[in-house]
């Protein structure tokens, strides 16, 4: 995930979230923390997860159909995207950004001059990216901060710590690689499509095949053999054993996979598996992205018109956790329509971390409807994703309903 993931970004928001949140003359002496307490699930605090819920959708009907192209993209989808127009953007195509990949190294193609250069961009700006964002940032920059002490930024770190649901988030994250590897979606050891990369790869050099999908494999089992919740176990064995495996999954991907795969010496014909990359893999999970992204705005929708049922809070909270396993698993996908180069829908949906000094400002500016907080959404550490689910989890629980 191309986002806001670094040191420097983590602290300037721990100054503004907690420095800033200390003036007594503003906030009496409170935090961002305790100021979001006292607002939480009062009235605003439900329209603006209403209004975050739906500047998500938008941005998942966006990512869908920047990939599908206009030929099933009708209705209230078309309509959230501004319509037809949509599709005149630079860098899409008329027809979609999967014709774009799947027609590398044709003449006109000025994205993927050559097929190479596609499979090259999904090997290193897809696989090798999220596998070293997964051990050196998402898991190594908590842990270094454990390490020095400093626990109150180790927690900071830790994306996806108000669900507690960081551990599933990198192992759909590592499924992501197998899917696009594979050519299939799936569970990590689904077998192989026979138009895929492993499969190719398995016709060249069958020991690699074999040590590609073990090293998938292996920083899989090594996430999820993790003690959860990883916020609240930041350091050990297993945190070091999931580290390393990521970084041996980036080093054979590049060093070895890469090499084989993108050569001078011997010519490929990836069209099939380019295909069958783009159509079965990267569309389909950005369409049920969408589709649960839906199904997330209407539980969130339906809470804010019965704001007083527990039971519409955790449908909720179920459509948030059901509509991270498809974002998660599209992170071995962010380039073309998702990078900051084109769209910039990755770090509108899912940047990290949140500044908690500005969502309790805008929580206290006199917003009363669901578009006034819509108008009120900009910078990205305010909405998206994560947004959501400090608005809707505390503590790796379902919030309570305030009677």
């Amino acid at each position: 995930m191309m986002k806001r993931f670094n040191i420097l970004l983590l602290m300037a928001a721990m100054v503004i979230g907690f420095a800033a949140c200390g003036d007594d003359d503003d906030n009496n002496g409170k935090t961002a923390t305790e100021q979001l307490e006292e607002l939480s699930m009062n009235t605003e605090w439900i329209n603006y997860a209403t209004a975050t819920a739906s500047e998500l959708l938008d941005d998942c009907i966006q990512l869908w159909a920047a990939w599908n192209g206009p030929d099933g993209v009708t209705g209230n989808d078309l309509d959230r995207i501004g319509g037809s127009s949509f599709f005149s953007r630079p860098g899409i195509g008329s027809n979609g950004y999967a014709v774009i990949l799947k027609s590398a190294g044709e003449a006109g193609n000025t994205a993927f001059e050559s097929q190479e250069f596609a499979i090259e961009t999904i090997l290193i700006d897809g696989f090798a990216n999220i596998s070293n964002e997964v051990g050196a940032a998402k898991i190594g920059e908590p842990n270094g901060f454990a390490k020095d002490g400093d626990n109150e930024s180790a927690v900071y770190a830790v994306e996806s710590w108000y669900s507690w649901n960081s551990i599933t988030d990198y192992s759909d994250n590592i499924i992501s690689i197998k899917n696009g590897y594979c050519g299939r979606r799936g569970a990590i050891g689904a077998a192989a499509n026979a138009n895929s990369l492993s499969t190719l790869v398995k016709s060249i050099n069958p020991a690699l095949d074999a040590n590609v999908n073990a090293a998938i494999n292996g920083a899989y089992n090594a996430i999820q053999s993790m003690t959860a919740p990883f916020r609240s176990n930041l350091t050990g064995d297993k945190v070091d054993a999931a580290m390393d495996a990521c970084a041996d999954l980036t080093d054979i991907i590049e060093n070895e996979l890469l090499p084989v795969l993108v050569t001078e010496e011997t010519d490929y014909d990836f069209t099939e598996i380019l295909r069958v990359y783009a159509d079965e893999v990267v569309v389909p999970t950005y369409k049920d992205l969408k589709d649960k992204a839906w199904t997330l705005y209407n539980a969130v929708d339906a809470l804010r018109q019965d704001p007083t049922s527990q039971t519409k809070l955790n449908a909720a909270c179920e459509a948030w956790r059901a509509a991270r396993v498809p974002w998660e698993q599209s992170e071995a996908i962010l380039f073309g329509p998702a990078s900051e180069d084109m769209l910039g829908l990755d770090p509108s949906m899912d940047s990290w971390p949140l500044s908690q000094e500005s969502i309790a400002g805008i929580l206290q500016n006199n917003l009363k409807t669901v578009n006034d907080f819509i108008g009120a959404i900009g910078s990205e550490d305010v909405r998206g994703f994560h947004t959501l689910e400090l608005l809707l989890f505390k503590d790796g629980k379902n919030r309570t309903i305030r009677n």
